[in-house]
């Protein structure tokens, strides 16, 4: 069996930065695919972006975790603080959540998200990869159902359990490629060695130096090494030379 390989960037959206580091990534590099945040500073920045770059896959990464809801925080009281914010991961992953409400916000994020990119979202995903709740699993599970998107799976069990719902989704998905220490070329390198047959989805995070992302971000002087390593030529000529295809979630 062939070895397939959808490279995702996470957080379109988040911030300028961000945004043209994931193009940047595409356009130099091996990114294929990319998940866009509807409510961050840098949301109408990268859908502007999108329409330049028409070959970029483009999903949603649903967030729960970050800034505020679209929907009025009145409906769904389980997801938001008191002024209607969301709440960080550990605090909502602590939680009772309402799934319903999840897949209210759910619905209304991947609509606003077609709005702006001007076509339909190939496929979803979540900040802080949130989905290994059991209501919120369930909330992108039937999300993906309704609207016919591939998802992201973390795990063989999520996959199989999404695949039985006629969900499709990559066979295999690594969060490896993230964090000081694995984020350099030899790591990309290595990971890419170990891949497995089938389709397999990495996570990166590459991004621009950014003020704003500097500011407010803990994961912001790691993205320039990440997106460093993405557009590295030996990487590129390592997937030529061990046959790997790169491919999308529209593809699947």
């Amino acid at each position: 069996m062939a070895r397939l390989l959808i490279v995702n960037a996470d957080d379109f959206g988040r911030s300028a930065g961000v945004n043209l580091g994931i193009v940047r990534a595409q356009r130099e590099g091996i990114v294929t695919s990319t998940t866009l945040m509807t409510n961050a500073p840098g949301t109408t920045h990268a859908a502007a972006l999108a329409a330049t770059r028409p070959g970029l896959d483009i999903g949603v990464h649903l967030v729960l975790t970050y800034a505020k809801p679209l929907l009025n925080p009145s409906r769904i009281r389980s997801l938001v603080r008191e002024d209607g914010s969301f709440w960080r991961p550990t605090e909502l992953l602590a939680r009772s959540i309402d799934r319903r409400e999840a897949l209210m916000e759910y619905r209304a994020q991947f609509a606003r998200a077609g709005e702006l990119i001007g076509r339909e979202p190939t496929h979803i995903d979540t900040h802080h990869w949130v989905h290994d709740h059991p209501a919120l699993s369930w909330a992108v599970c039937e999300l993906a159902v309704e609207t016919g998107a591939a998802a992201r799976t973390h795990t063989p069990e999520q996959r199989d359990e999404y695949r039985a719902k006629g969900v499709r989704t990559p066979d295999h998905f690594t969060r490896e490629f993230q964090h000081p220490g694995h984020i350099e070329v030899a790591d990309l390198l290595a990971l890419l060695s170990r891949l497995e047959e089938g389709v397999t989805e990495l996570m990166c995070h590459p991004g621009e130096p950014d003020p704003e992302l500097m500011a407010t971000s803990a994961y912001a002087r790691e993205r320039p090494l990440e997106l460093a390593a993405l557009i590295d030529p030996r990487v590129r000529s390592a997937i030529e030379r061990d046959g790997i295809s790169l491919t999308t979630f529209a593809a699947l």
